[in-house]
């Protein structure tokens, strides 16, 4: 398995990360989240001009057809900077799913307008104080009205369109296209651990089309794979990122008249954070490996790739992000502080898709544990005695 980018990959990440590093200076994140609309409209604009907003939608509705690697790359380099648009959650994951279930005419119609960065879709799936594996609580009757409530909704206070998760009368699972101006929604905004904006939303006879006419169930668990892999990457560019500025932080800070890195126990400390980050990085490129190989159609098994990794991963960022912020001391907790920022985002990270407890909750239910794993694709496993 090679996890080495290509040329090509490597400058798609140097142009996201100049692009966006440009509308990200120092103090960046707090800036955008806490506009009114929650990100740099003027990054979003130079996201569609680059292409990125259309990265996962296919060249038949004007998007790049681009494959797991470049999402990778393009999210950590996001990552790098803690941007705030919401690629994720507001374009990739919804492109996936309309791909995935949509009719050929909702593909027609909202497909290029993601790609062109015109609109943002939130997917509405978690409910207040029920498992994110349960079927949902939210019902859609006869003529697809929706009643429930969804919370939490990243960006949903800015979405033009949301895509609801809920349980039709035959008690078949679909998702479901409701206009952010439909009647009979009521919205109450909040804030994330990392101030990023999100919402409650309720639905009370909310009128709704639905994706397709199946049931939705298999579209849903391979999409939030996904985006379980893909929200890594952005991981990855935050903690390197918060490394970095840990790093020089304990170069120029003194005490007792000598810099931080003098004393060898901190250094000790940001050793044994840039071993954990690059653990973390193999196991990201490896779950984006095994993507490609499943759209290459290899018998592999995503979700539960996406699982391993995103646990791994969220296991690393939760002690990356209490070392930078303790390596910088009370500085380091503050709102007006950078690392402060890359902190946040990374333990909002490990609660998205579900979170870690739900990751972990499927592989322990899952037949996985009575398998041998294997280090790299195509490696023969067999069952445990």
């Amino acid at each position: 398995m090679n996890l080495e980018f290509t040329d090509d990959q490597r400058l798609l990440f140097e142009t996201v990360d100049q692009a966006v590093g440009r509308g990200y200076p120092a103090g960046g994140r707090a800036a955008a989240t806490g506009s009114e609309l929650g990100w740099s409209d003027q990054v979003w604009q130079t996201l569609g001009e680059l292409g990125l907003t259309g990265l996962t939608v296919s060249a038949d509705h004007d998007g790049a057809g681009a494959g797991p690697v470049e999402v990778y790359t393009s999210l950590a380099a996001m990552g790098k900077h803690a941007a705030a648009e919401p690629l994720l959650d507001g374009v990739y994951l919804p492109s996936w799913l309309i791909a995935e279930l949509g009719t050929a005419e909702q593909a027609g119609q909202l497909l290029p307008q993601l790609a062109a960065g015109s609109t943002t879709i939130a997917v509405a799936h978690a409910e207040p104080g029920r498992p994110w594996g349960l079927a949902p609580a939210t019902t859609a009757a006869a003529d697809g009205s929706l009643t429930g409530v969804k919370s939490p909704v990243r960006n949903a206070d800015q979405a033009d369109r949301f895509l609801v998760t809920a349980v039709d009368e035959t008690g078949r699972t679909g998702v479901y296209l409701v206009e952010a101006t439909a009647g009979g929604i009521t919205r109450a905004d909040g804030r994330a651990a990392d101030w990023g904006h999100t919402s409650q939303v309720e639905f009370a006879g909310t009128p709704a089309a639905r994706l397709g006419d199946g049931a939705a169930d298999a579209a849903l668990r391979m999409a939030f794979s996904r985006a379980r892999v893909a929200i890594t990457a952005e991981a990855i560019g935050l903690m390197e990122a918060g490394l970095a500025m840990t790093v020089e932080y304990l170069k120029t800070r003194k005490q007792f008249g000598v810099p931080l890195a003098t004393f060898q126990a901190l250094v000790h400390r940001a050793v044994d954070v840039y071993s954990r980050v690059e653990l973390a990085r193999s196991m990201a490129l490896w779950a984006t490996a095994v993507i490609e190989a499943h759209d290459n159609g290899g018998a592999v098994d995503l979700p539960g790739t996406a699982d391993d990794a995103f646990v791994f991963v969220a296991d690393v960022a939760t002690a990356v992000a209490e070392e930078i912020v303790q390596l910088h001391g009370g500085i380091g907790m503050t709102y007006e502080s950078d690392v402060a920022h890359h902190a946040a985002r990374l333990i909002a990270i490990t609660e998205s898709f579900g979170g870690v407890s739900s990751a972990r909750r499927r592989a322990i239910a899952s037949e996985a544990l009575l398998v041998a794993p294997s280090a790299l694709l195509g490696n023969a496993t067999s069952a445990a005695p």
